[in-house]
């Protein structure tokens, strides 16, 4: 009996020790877990209709950032609610040797005004976020922080 819990005991000690070594995640996967993070937090700034809090996450080396501002503005004070839908599922987060971060995703937003009127618009977008402090740092393709007037089917 000795001579055969000993051999087990001595797999049961190896499979514990092994399975107990804890590998330490990828820095790449932490960064995206980072990219994740800041989008989720803009998003919901964005939808309390915070525009401070949005700019805090956007770069000073952003392009248009006086612009985004302004925008930002006009569409709080224009409609009662605003909805950002942002399809995590399908994103692609890359992060380049220079620590420079890249979200790609489809998007959907509707914002409502006072009188119950609803704009719709949506797309794929390319987020670019700066090393290290991870702030909005350009947009590549349709902002979904500022809605497009779309065409109404049938009109002309």
């Amino acid at each position: 009996m000795n001579r055969i819990l000993s051999p087990i005991a001595l797999i049961a000690l190896l499979f514990t020790s092994a399975c107990g070594a804890e590998k330490l995640p990828d820095p790449s996967a932490v960064e995206s877990k980072s990219v994740l993070s800041e989008l989720r937090d803009m998003r919901r700034a964005y939808e309390r209709k915070d525009r401070g809090a949005v700019m805090t996450e956007v770069s000073d080396s952003y392009k248009d950032r006086q612009d985004l501002s302004t925008a930002l503005s006009a569409i709080f004070s224009k409609y009662e609610t605003v909805r950002l839908n942002i399809q995590y599922t399908k994103m692609v987060i890359t992060i380049e040797e220079k620590g420079i971060a890249r979200a790609t995703f489809n998007w959907d937003g509707e914002w409502t005004a006072h009188g119950g009127n609803a704009q719709k618009d949506g797309g794929r977008v390319t987020m670019i976020f700066e090393a290290g402090s991870l702030k909005l740092l350009a947009i590549d393709g349709k902002n979904p922080f500022v809605p497009q007037p779309g065409e109404t089917p049938g009109k002309q």
